[in-house]
């Protein structure tokens, strides 16, 4: 994974993190303010503030330093046992996590509860289907909330040409993405061409595009708790499509251009399936 070293956050501009990709951490946390990286404890403060359901979760983030204490647990252990959420300080991952938990904090504390289920029953080292799947969307996972299934068609069948150029004027008024894995917040810092998300689509009515922006997190956070609980849809990764992240329209400056979608060896065509005669 492609890492960014940088530990002072006073390098980028207002329009860096208001626009595009970070647009909505920042209408909701205001990340362009931020000169220095907030501290584990700070983070549980800013995150408690914004979000009274991770408040409830009575969660918190600590310092995961060289002197941290694992007492034989793994990651995901230690938030299910002692609710504590181990956190680099100065690290762009574990901030961009952090931000994650004030978002989506229902269904993270659901994905931690089916990682340390699966730990306990399968063991530390047996690496099981649902815990790969989980993985791959809590770090490079994209919520999209769509309301026409053709624009989920479109996307599942890599018709990018059609659902990102030709019906551009649908994104983010008919089918709108939420970025929920960390890792991908970590590589937009430095965007290259190859960056893919895992997307899973959640179907939503016409009402949804007139909620706040804080009200359609708390709707997708709620409707992910009730699919990945009832309908096992992290059971595997089948529920996850691959996206082209720097696609979405007027998230890279570059894509203001139909040619840019043009470049098949990131927009890939779907594979035909091969069947044996």
């Amino acid at each position: 994974m492609k890492r960014v070293r940088r530990t002072d956050m006073s390098w980028h501009t207002d329009m860096f993190m208001r626009d595009g990709i970070f647009s909505d951490l920042d209408a909701i946390f205001n990340i362009h303010k931020y000169t220095s990286f907030p501290t584990p404890h700070n983070l549980t403060n800013i995150v408690r503030e914004q979000n009274t359901h991770f408040r409830s979760l009575n969660c918190q983030f600590i310092n995961q330093n060289e002197n941290f204490d694992w007492e034989g647990q793994y990651y995901e252990e230690i938030i299910y046992t002692k609710s504590l959420i181990p956190t680099r300080e100065e690290n762009w991952h574990d901030f961009f996590n952090a931000m994650i938990w004030g978002l989506f904090p229902n269904t993270k504390k659901l994905l931690n509860k089916l990682h340390a289920e699966d730990i306990e029953a399968f063991g530390q080292k047996q690496r099981t289907k649902q815990r790969d799947a989980i993985t791959l969307f809590d770090e490079c996972g994209i919520v999209l909330a769509y309301e026409s299934e053709q624009d989920k068609i479109a996307l599942q069948q890599h018709l990018w040409l059609d659902s990102f150029w030709r019906h551009r004027d649908r994104w983010f008024n008919q089918i709108r993405p939420f970025i929920f894995g960390h890792a991908l917040y970590e590589m937009s810092l430095s965007p290259f061409i190859g960056l893919t998300a895992k997307a899973y689509f959640i179907k939503v009515s016409d009402k949804f595009w007139n909620f706040s922006l804080d009200k359609k997190y708390q709707i997708l956070d709620a409707l992910l708790v009730k699919q990945i609980s009832e309908q096992q849809s992290l059971q595997d990764n089948s529920n996850l499509s691959p996206l082209p992240l720097l696609g979405v329209p007027d998230w890279y400056p570059d894509n203001n251009q139909q040619h840019f979608y043009e470049n098949t060896d990131y927009f890939r065509p779907k594979r035909k399936s091969t069947k044996a005669a």
